[in-house]
C-alpha cells in the first residue's frame, strides 16, 4: 500500500467482441438471438451495477459505499470441503466457482449474509446496502472508525461461523 495510481492506459481493440463471462451478464443476455454489441454490453453492465447500487444515482443512499468491500475468498479443495460440510448441517448450499489449481472461489456476499448481516443491516451510522450484501454504506455522519468497526465485526463473525477470513477489497490509506 505505498503507491497511488495516477494514470492508467487501456489497450482496447477497436471493434472487439464483448466477453460475456460474468454470471449476471450471461443471465441478462440469455435468450438473445444475436450476439450483443460492445455498446449493448456496456449498457447491460451499467444497468446491472445500478441495481446493486454500484453507480452513483441521485437520491439513492445505498450508493454511498466503497463498492464491494470484501474479496471472494479462494479456497483450497480441503477448506472448501469443510465449508460445504458446515453449510450442509445448516441445510445450506455454498455458491462457488472454479478457480486455479482445483481451488474454489466462494461468494463473500453469501458468507456475509449467512453470518447475520443481511442486506439492509444497520449498526448506528453504518450498515449493509439494501441492494448488495458486500457494500458497507455510510448512512450519514459515520466516521472511518465506524466503517472499520463494522468491517471487523463482519470479519469476526464470518470467521467464527465458517472458519474463513474475509479480505477487504479497498486499500486503506492512512490506517
Amino acid at each position: 500500500g505505498r503507491f497511488i495510481i495516477l494514470r492508467v492506459t487501456y489497450g482496447l481493440t477497436p471493434g472487439g467482441k464483448p466477453r460475456i463471462e460474468y454470471a449476471d451478464l450471461k443471465r441478462h443476455f440469455a435468450g438473445f438471438q444475436n450476439a450483443p454489441s460492445l455498446a449493448g454490453t456496456r449498457e447491460a453492465v451499467r444497468r446491472i451495477r445500478a441495481t446493486k447500487a454500484m453507480l452513483i444515482t441521485p437520491g439513492d443512499e445505498d450508493c454511498r459505499s466503497a463498492g464491494s468491500f470484501f474479496k471472494n475468498p479462494v479456497l483450497a479443495a480441503d477448506q472448501y470441503h469443510e465449508l460445504t460440510l458446515l453449510a450442509q448441517v445448516k441445510g445450506l448450499q455454498v455458491p462457488s466457482y472454479p478457480a486455479l489449481d482445483a481451488q474454489k472461489k466462494v461468494s463473500a456476499a453469501w458468507l456475509v449474509e449467512h453470518s447475520g448481516f443481511s442486506k439492509g443491516y444497520r449498526s448506528g451510522h453504518v450498515g449493509i446496502s439494501r441492494k448488495h450484501a458486500l457494500a458497507i454504506v455510510n448512512r450519514g455522519d459515520a466516521s472511518a472508525a465506524d466503517i472499520l468497526g463494522l468491517k471487523d465485526h463482519i470479519q469476526q463473525r464470518v470467521e467464527e461461523l465458517w472458519d474463513i477470513h474475509l479480505e477487504p477489497e479497498p486499500v486503506f490509506v492512512g490506517f
